[in-house]
């Protein structure tokens, strides 16, 4: 059963929900083809999911989502990351993951 939470931000109501394997599979698909930034990437660089996944999440479009200020998006985050711990820990093993990778190129080149 797919989780979900209600939470307010001011005077609004809004609803979080658990992403489904194959939304995960969106979002990770992007990371191959695009090059997986977007500008709430940029503003939420803290954040444990990407922005696909914060409207995705949302039950938005990403024009919904980013028709809201900053400030009520930073909320909406907890909110996602707490539902989707799944896609949260993917993120960091693949950032591991690069991370290493850029440093054995790294090191690679270096004895060249």
């Amino acid at each position: 059963m797919q989780k979900q939470k209600t939470f307010p931000i001011g005077d609004k109501s809004f609803t979080a929900y658990e992403l489904s394997a194959k939304e995960i599979k969106q979002i990770t698909d992007t990371f191959e083809t695009d090059s997986g930034v977007n500008i709430l990437d940029m503003l939420f660089p803290e954040a444990r999911v990407p922005g696909q996944a914060i409207w995705l999440s949302m039950k938005m479009t990403e024009e919904e989502l980013l028709a809201y200020p900053p400030s009520e998006i930073e909320l909406m985050i907890p909110e996602v990351e707490t539902l989707n711990p799944t896609l949260a820990g993917l993120v960091k093993r693949l950032a591991e993951i690069g991370k290493a990778f850029l440093a054995k190129k790294s090191a690679e080149q270096s004895a060249s």
